[in-house]
């Protein structure tokens, strides 16, 4: 299993990013890493459909924080469905937190260094994983951005977004509007917290851009991918998972989120809850430190040193 990316990243590519907000990165991890989060998600499925209680998540975490406790138990609710949502998506997250080898992609993957080195930040911390698998004919996921649920402010918040399955534009690729991380409005986030607060006057909701498919001006971006690729996610930037056409294959992806140099804490309420610091306890506009929970797994500078030498 590859520690280092496979290819090279260009100038090209953060350009890319800047530019658009979303970016497309080939090859980052070989097959050996593709096969073993496949396995591991194998795994989760079969705790899931035996009704085993599959976030477990440290004592201390849950004991200081009330609100990840309630979102918890929810999700640990054996009466659940277990075949997913009505759109046909079947998720998990926080899994390095029990899981052995979502940790190990978190610390011993390229995926902090490419995430890095595309958003030019100096150190990138990690923050949570998501694991998303949608069903063959499962419905479009709405459009949408990250920013608004999470608890920050800044703009090096990305979501890295790993194929472990064929992707195919038209029929099952993620889709992006191209430059709309520059845009400032805040709507207001479905996350857990969220759907338990009343949504203010002042926040609208997603803006749905389905209707603006061949507007001149407005630029849909999607990628043919394959699995060990992955497109680089602008907090800000609107998306949106498309159908999955496929009439045989699961689409399944590992999104993981990741922190870079100007991110500060912003505990909005209905933000998410983030497993380690309760929203309560974030101190407003001071920058991630605890090395136990948003751990540093990449420096620039220790990168270049390694390959002067």
């Amino acid at each position: 299993m590859n520690r280092a990316p496979l290819a090279q990243i260009t100038q090209e590519q953060i350009d890319a990013y800047r530019r658009d907000g979303a970016v497309y990165v080939p090859k980052v991890v070989d097959r050996d890493w593709v096969e073993r989060l496949r396995s591991a998600w194998r795994n989760i499925q079969v705790a899931m459909a035996n009704g085993e209680k599959i976030y477990r998540l440290p004592k201390e975490f849950l004991d200081r924080d009330e609100q990840l406790r309630a979102e918890v138990d929810f999700l640990n609710d054996s009466d659940r469905p277990k075949d997913g949502d009505p759109l046909g998506i079947t998720r998990c997250k926080y899994m390095n937190l029990w899981d052995a080898d979502f940790r190990a992609f978190v610390h011993e993957s390229p995926a902090a260094e490419v995430v890095g080195r595309l958003m030019e930040a100096n150190a990138v911390r990690f923050y949570w994983d998501q694991i998303f698998a949608k069903v063959p004919g499962g419905g479009p996921t709405y459009w949408h951005t990250d920013f608004p649920g999470w608890p920050v402010q800044g703009n090096q918040v990305p979501s890295f977004w790993l194929a472990l399955t064929p992707i195919r534009r038209g029929i099952n690729s993620l889709e992006f509007i191209a430059g709309t991380h520059r845009e400032e409005s805040l709507p207001w986030p479905k996350t857990w917290n969220a759907k338990h607060l009343q949504r203010p006057s002042s926040r609208p909701d997603f803006k749905d851009w389905e209707p603006y498919r061949g507007t001149p001006g407005v630029e849909f971006l999607s990628w043919d991918m394959e699995p060990g690729d992955a497109v680089l996610i602008h907090p800000k930037v609107y998306h949106g998972g498309g159908a999955n056409s496929d009439p045989s294959a699961h689409r399944i992806a590992l999104t993981t989120r990741w922190f870079g140099d100007d991110i500060v804490w912003d505990p909005r309420p209905e933000a998410v809850n983030s497993p380690g610091i309760a929203l309560n306890s974030m101190v407003p506009g001071t920058p991630p430190s605890d090395d136990q929970v948003t751990p540093v797994v990449w420096r620039r500078d220790s990168a270049e040193r390694i390959r002067l030498n």
